[in-house]
C-alpha cells in the first residue's frame, strides 16, 4: 500500500522536508523490521501559488492555494504543516477531522488556549501528530544523553543569538510571536528534554537595538527552575549579525558544551576529555522518523506502533508553548 502525504505551506523548512521525502520516495526507507515504505508525494499547497507550483512541478503533485481545501479534495495518509505561526489552528482542527496523521512544525500556534484545544481534538481523533523539535533528534543530544546518564544535572546555560530573519511577518509578535516563542523555543524545548518540567520562570528583557524594526523585546535573560531540581538559563537576542546557539551542562563529574551550529559536543567526564563532532542529519532523521511511524501505524492501526521514534507528540509541544508564552512574560513584566 502507498503512503500518500499532502504538504501545507512550500517555503524554507517545508523545502527541507521535501528532500527527505525525495529520498524516501526513492526507496531509501524502510520499516523498523526492513520493509520498504511505499511513499508518494499528492499536493502541495501554499498561499503563493507559484512557489507552490514550483516545488510540486518536478514531483507530479497536485497544487492548491488552500490548506483546508487540500485535505477536503485529497484522500492522503499524512501531512505537513509548515505555516507561520499565526497561521496554525484549523489546518491541524481539519487534519483532526479526516483522520489524517500530522507532521507540524513550531510553535504549534500562539494561543495556549487554541493550542490546547487542538491538542483535545487530535486526541479525540487519535491521529498521530508529530511536532518539529528538532534538537530532540540531533546526534550531540543523544550523545550528552548518554554520557550523562545516571548522573545529576545541576546547571544548564543556553545562548541562542541570531539575527532578525527577512521574513515581514516575523518583526510582528502578533503574527510570529516574538522571538522566544519563534526562534529560541527550541532551546526551551530542549530545556525540558533535558531538565524536565518547569515550577517557576523570572526574567528579564530589553529593546535597546531593534525598536523601530521589531515590536518586541530583542533580547531577553530568563532562569528556570525545573521539578527535577535543575536550576537552567537561557539568553536570546536577535541583534548579532551571526549565529550562535550553544548549550553548557553542569553534572556530577562532568561538564559539556553542545554546538548546535558546528554540530559538536566537548568537555570533560570523570576526568577525562570527550570530543565528538557530526555532519548532523538531524532534520533527515526527524521526518523519517514520522513517515515511519505513519507506515507503521497505516499497518497496525495504532496510535504508538512498535518501532517508531517520535520524540515530540502535539501534547508535548503545548507544554514547550506554554512554557515560552510564560518566559516571554516573565521577561516583559520585568521591573
Amino acid at each position: 500500500m502507498t503512503l500518500s502525504i499532502g504538504f501545507i505551506g512550500a517555503g524554507g523548512i517545508a523545502s527541507v522536508h521535501l528532500e527527505t521525502l525525495d529520498n524516501a520516495i526513492d526507496g531509501e526507507l524502510k520499516t523498523h523490521n526492513g520493509d520498504p515504505i511505499d511513499v508518494e508525494l499528492a499536493a502541495i499547497a501554499d498561499i503563493d501559488e507559484s512557489r507552490a507550483r514550483e516545488a510540486a512541478a518536478s514531483r507530479n503533485a497536485a497544487t492548491y492555494t488552500d490548506g483546508i481545501e487540500l485535505l477536503q479534495s485529497e484522500s492522503i495518509d499524512a501531512v505537513v504543516v509548515a505555516v507561520p505561526p499565526f497561521a496554525h489552528g484549523d489546518y491541524e482542527r481539519t487534519a483532526a477531522k479526516y483522520g489524517v496523521d500530522l507532521f507540524v512544525e513550531k510553535p504549534v500556534d500562539l494561543s495556549i488556549d487554541t493550542a490546547r484545544e487542538t491538542a483535545r481534538q487530535i486526541e479525540e481523533s487519535n491521529i498521530l501528530a508529530q511536532v518539529g523539535y528538532v534538537c530532540r533528534y540531533g546526534r550531540i543530544t543523544e550523545q550528552a544523553l548518554e554520557l550523562l546518564d545516571g548522573r545529576q544535572i545541576g546547571h544548564i546555560d543556553s545562548t541562542y543569538w541570531a539575527p532578525i530573519p527577512e521574513t515581514s511577518w516575523w518583526r510582528e509578535q502578533t503574527r510570529s510571536g516574538g522571538q522566544i516563542v519563534e526562534q529560541a523555543t527550541h532551546v526551551y524545548d530542549l530545556h525540558r528534554y533535558l531538565a524536565g518540567e518547569v515550577t517557576d520562570v523570572t526574567g528579564s528583557g530589553t529593546e535597546q537595538l531593534l525598536a523601530d524594526e521589531i515590536d518586541f523585546q530583542d533580547t531577553t535573560s530568563v532562569t528556570l527552575d525545573h521539578e527535577s531540581g535543575i536550576v537552567s538559563h537561557i539568553s536570546s537576542t536577535c541583534t548579532s549579525p551571526t549565529f550562535r546557539f550553544e548549550v553548557r551542562i553542569v553534572a556530577e563529574d562532568a561538564y559539556l558544551e553542545l554546538d548546535y551550529f558546528d554540530h559538536s559536543l566537548s568537555g570533560i567526564v570523570d576526568g577525562d576529555s570527550v570530543q565528538f563532532e557530526t555532519d548532523d542529519d538531524w532534520y533527515f532523521r526527524e521526518f523519517n522518523a514520522f513517515i515511519r511511524a505513519v507506515a507503521e501505524r497505516d499497518r497496525t492501526r495504532s496510535k504508538t506502533p512498535t518501532g517508531v521514534d517520535v520524540r515530540s507528540d502535539f501534547e508535548d509541544a503545548v507544554k514547550t508553548l506554554d512554557l515560552t508564552l510564560t518566559a516571554r512574560e516573565a521577561a516583559e513584566s520585568y521591573e
